[in-house]
């Protein structure tokens, strides 16, 4: 992958996407409950953060380390033929927002790179500021794998609720809820994918300004 939008498939989803209904953590755990105890702890593990407790507490709190805590759960989980390979810039600036909803949507995407190398591979997590000028504006997340891809009809439906190319389990759930996430925070969620090659799912969270005071408004 290039990953540059003109060389493979891209599609943005933000504000301004189509408006639907997003399935919510209480639906999900309602289908969950009548599925095999296997399958629905599946599920519910893949929405629920267990370190987080209060799911929609707005905080302001550290990327990396949060990130960091992703990083000891999946390393101490998943299978040794999948890498993980965490970057993020320590002077990151902090963000206001859910830090459980933050963790959730990653672990979504996680869990979605993962599915898409059932022979193993390297994904990868990276986490960086945008500025402009001297102002670091947006902090980016970025999840790329090297999996199956998406072909452009698939891409174009990623985001639709229950929609998912999975023959087993229930699927569909993942995206919609980080695109949630990403519109609650204020930020904007990209896809580009190219089919034989892999994926970028790219989320933008807002920064807020620091006052005179050093607090964030």
């Amino acid at each position: 992958m290039t990953g540059t939008p003109s060389a493979c498939l891209y599609r943005r989803v933000g504000s301004d996407s189509r408006n639907g209904s997003i399935p919510s953590r209480v639906a999900t755990s309602r289908i969950a409950s009548m599925m095999k105890p296997a399958q629905a702890s599946s599920i519910l593990a893949k929405q629920t953060m267990p370190l987080a407790l209060d799911g929609d507490t707005v905080e302001a709190f550290s990327v990396p380390a949060c990130l960091t805590e992703i990083e000891v759960l999946v390393k101490g989980t998943w299978e040794p033929k999948i890498r993980f390979d965490l970057r993020a810039s320590p002077d990151l600036p902090l963000l206001i927002c859910s830090r459980a909803g933050l963790q959730s949507a990653i672990m979504n995407l996680l869990f979605n790179a993962r599915d898409a190398m059932p022979g193993g591979g390297v994904i990868s997590l990276v986490a960086a500021a945008i500025y402009e000028g001297h102002i670091a504006t947006e902090i980016e997340v970025l999840v790329t794998d090297s999996g199956f891809g998406m072909a452009t009809d698939t891409l174009l439906r990623a985001i639709d609720p229950f929609f998912t190319t999975k023959t087993t389990g229930l699927g569909g759930l993942g995206l919609p809820m980080v695109t949630h996430f990403a519109e609650e925070a204020g930020g904007r969620l990209y896809i580009e994918s190219e089919p034989g090659i892999g994926t970028i799912v790219t989320l933008r969270l807002p920064v807020r300004p620091a006052t005179s005071d050093g607090e964030r408004t």
